[in-house]
């Protein structure tokens, strides 16, 4: 006689995909997922990036953090984060990639980055004592450019046109420039390398 077939159930969601698809929907940005440290701070703080790099080799999430992630998940309007989904991977869940910036929101963004660029702009036009000739003043806008870019490549800004323009600008009063392939060393500012290179220095 042939073995009875036992009915299977639906199938379920690995937690290593669950979370993969968590730091994507979590993220505020289409198409960049958030590393461990940035979901253990958009989850308020109260689970540390070193536990979240084992939920991956556990069964399922602990049941307080999966209770905590469909309130934040709720909070910001995350759509089917549902507390089945998120401990058993029952249900459809959300899905990875479908994320959305809406129109007015990027327009916000877009006009933030143009009054800073036009403020910018316009206190760095003045020059009537001179400035621009000073070395010194030089390269306190080209570090600071630099030192910015930095902590917003760390946020997942892909900043490599703003480290061309700093490298240029560095170089024609002598001061060292880092190839974007290059390693940074460890500092507070280092996060996980997004794809594509390691992270750009000064």
């Amino acid at each position: 006689m042939a073995p009875v077939k036992t009915e299977s159930g639906p199938k379920l969601v690995p937690l290593g995909d669950r979370l993969a698809v968590l730091l994507d929907v979590f993220s505020p940005w289409e198409g960049i997922s958030l590393s461990y440290r940035q979901f253990a701070a958009a989850l308020g703080g109260s689970v540390t990036e070193a536990a979240i790099k084992k939920w991956p080799h556990r069964k399922k999430f602990p049941a307080d953090v999966a209770r905590l992630i469909v309130t934040k998940a709720k909070e910001l309007g995350i759509p089917d984060v549902s507390l089945e989904w998120v401990l058993w991977g029952e249900g459809a869940g959300p899905q990875k990639g479908t994320k959305k910036v809406p129109v007015a929101e990027l327009q916000q963004h877009r006009e933030l980055a143009n009054s800073i660029a036009e403020a910018l702009r316009f206190d760095l036009a003045h020059n009537e004592f001179g400035q621009w000739s000073s070395v010194e003043v030089q390269r306190t806008v080209i570090w600071s450019l630099k030192d910015l870019a930095r902590r917003l490549w760390v946020l997942r800004f892909p900043m490599s046109e703003t480290f061309k323009l700093t490298d240029e600008w560095g170089t024609k009063i002598g001061l060292p420039s880092r190839s974007l392939a290059s390693t940074a060393s460890p500092d507070e500012f280092s996060g996980p390398a997004p794809s594509g290179g390691g992270a750009p220095g000064r």
